[in-house]
């Protein structure tokens, strides 16, 4: 499907682009927030009425490097890790009108024009309630087709993919359409949200909504950067992800998504082709 992005220099698409409100979790590791920061302030991204930016500093000890700045922090007290922090920024979007939230992982790179890019897609069609960046990470559905040496480095293309779900490294979210669906389940998934994507899928799906991962943004990921400060292990969220998943929709959720059952075997680093039923693979 073809869509309308911003040129490579960051320039906004001509549609006006929706309220946004762009969350990052941080726990520790200020390098990587005050990184994510630049690539939204070498867009011009900071400086937008239309746009919001809020920190979620979980560790409690984050502080913005540039003076002045129209970057909030939101001091929670306690670590609401992704999910809670997720939730906050649905919630928040609602309350202050905004049409969309993104949240952004701390541990990643943007590629030019991003937000724009990301939000496009809901001008498009209003039944559409995630959009994806693709990356160069775990899931081969959501992984670009040629991965560039820099995320600053990629050119994008103009083209959707509907996709089963959506990971949360580099969401977002139709805000209220996605909080009248009931936000993300911290009932079933209760440590660090592990799962709670491909739940939200499903029930965008039963809603009749979508899900697309856009060819016009991208973030490369440095993995494990958090997870290794809060002492998450593979093997622990995987189990998070089963546990949730199975209990709420039963054993034949993962064909319901497009997956076989193969996909989550123990220890494992990152999906492959035995993973889907049929194999998402983009030329």
């Amino acid at each position: 499907m073809a869509g309308q992005y911003p040129a490579p220099d960051g320039a906004a698409s001509p549609s006006a682009p929706p309220s946004t409100l762009v969350v990052i979790p941080a726990f520790g590791s200020p390098e990587l927030t005050d990184a994510v920061l630049g690539d939204l302030a070498r867009d011009g991204s900071d400086r937008r009425p239309d746009i919001r930016i809020v920190v979620v500093d979980n560790g409690g000890d984050y502080v913005v490097p540039v003076a002045g700045s129209r970057v909030e922090v939101h001091r929670p007290g306690r670590n609401l890790r992704w999910i809670g922090s997720a939730n906050w920024a649905l919630h928040t979007a609602v309350a202050d009108g905004t049409d969309v939230c993104v949240v952004l992982n701390n541990d990643i790179r943007l590629s030019r024009g991003f937000l724009d890019a990301l939000t496009a897609p809901f001008a498009e069609d209003e039944k559409i309630a995630v959009v994806a960046a693709c990356y160069d990470d775990f899931w081969l559905h959501q992984r670009a087709r040629s991965i560039p040496e820099t995320a600053y480095a990629y050119l994008p293309r103009t083209e959707l993919r509907d996709v089963p779900f959506c990971d949360g490294t580099a969401v977002a979210f139709a805000a209220p359409a996605v909080v009248e669906l009931g936000a993300l389940d911290t009932v079933a998934f209760p440590r660090h949200g592990y799962g709670s994507d491909i739940d939200l899928a499903l029930r965008v799906r039963v809603a009749g909504l979508r899900s697309v991962v856009t060819e016009g943004a991208y973030v490369s990921h440095l993995r494990r950067a958090t997870m290794n400060r809060t002492g998450q292990t593979s093997e622990g969220n995987r189990a998070e992800i089963l546990d949730g998943m199975d209990g709420k929709w039963g054993p034949e959720w993962r064909a319901e998504v497009g997956l076989s059952p193969d996909a989550f075997p123990a220890h494992n680093t990152g999906s492959g082709s035995s993973w889907y039923l049929s194999a998402p693979y983009f030329e």
